[in-house]
């Protein structure tokens, strides 16, 4: 076998020790092993309602908001757009509810 200069038997060390330090360090985990949702509170978002007052999407929603959802049939598409919004976050917010009990 041929005798390798200085600096490649350094690059060589440097790599196997890098190998074998960096490796293990990488591949661990930051969470202890068990329940992953263990002392974590789920975050639920109410329903909040993103359009410009005075539009047909802010009184959909508004519409919804105040008479409960199920019949979004308005006279004007953003009005229904508006509506449905409602019902979608109104539907996430009670499915993350459920989560937490």
């Amino acid at each position: 076998m041929r005798y390798l200069p200085e600096y490649f038997q350094r690059q060589i060390a440097l790599c196997g020790f890098l190998t074998v330090v960096a490796l293990p360090i990488g591949c661990g985990t930051s969470k202890p092993a068990g329940n992953d949702n263990e002392g974590e509170v789920a975050s639920c978002t109410e329903p909040s309602n993103p359009f410009s007052e005075g539009t047909g999407h802010y009184a959909g929603y508004e519409w919804a908001e105040k008479n409960g959802s199920g019949d979004c049939n308005g006279s004007s598409q953003s009005f229904r757009e508006g509506c449905e919004e409602y019902e979608a976050q109104e539907s996430a917010y009670d499915e993350c509810q459920k989560k937490k009990h």
